[in-house]
């Protein structure tokens, strides 16, 4: 018995093949697909190229950078003060890494003698400017602090406006704090 023969047996019944309408609609969806995909990988690429990519990243480096900095400056314990300055001093730079020395000794003093325990959570950091050329930037921090002071609890909500400079940290470019304040809340009608 031939394969053709084989093929018409009543027992498996004809073979049919899909419509032709199918088999030409099939490969037309294929063909645009993989347009679509051509496109999109071209988009992809050359905005992967382009400073856009660059910003992008340089933002997250100082969201990153503002949000460790926030902490290092707002979570302390009284009973490891040395942690508490040596973060500080990790992630500041400037002027502002110069008052920390020449202050250091009065402010632990305060710290121990008020028995100060605080637990931040930075909420978020908005990158307000950045200067990519310059190395500066400015982000907005929202931080909630749990506040401990011998028997005394409570929690305190922080607007926080920092300060953050580019700079050569053994060979690599990182953002350091350089200023941080408070930001001031502005009444109704002001």
């Amino acid at each position: 018995m031939s394969s053709d023969e084989q093929r018409s047996t009543p027992a498996d019944g004809p073979t049919r093949r899909p419509p032709r309408w199918l088999v030409l609609g099939s490969a037309a969806l294929a063909a645009a697909a993989f347009v679509v995909a051509v496109t999109f990988g071209i988009m992809w690429w050359a905005a992967s190229s382009d400073d856009t990519a660059n910003i992008a990243a340089a933002r997250e480096n100082v969201v990153r950078a503002a949000g460790n900095a926030v902490t290092a400056y707002t979570e302390l314990d009284y009973e490891n003060l040395d942690a508490y300055f040596s973060r500080q001093k990790e992630v500041t730079t400037g002027d502002l890494l110069n008052q920390i020395n020449q202050s250091e000794k009065t402010y632990r003093k305060a710290i121990e003698d008020a028995k100060t325990k605080v637990v931040s959570t930075v909420q978020d950091v908005a990158v307000e400017e950045l200067n990519e050329h310059e190395g500066k930037a400015s982000a907005l921090a929202m931080v909630k602090t749990q506040v401990k002071q011998g028997d005394n609890e409570g929690t305190k909500v922080l607007r926080l406006e920092v300060e953050m400079t580019r700079v050569d940290d053994g060979g690599d470019q990182v953002w350091k704090l350089s200023g941080i304040g408070e930001v001031p809340v502005a009444g109704t009608g002001q």
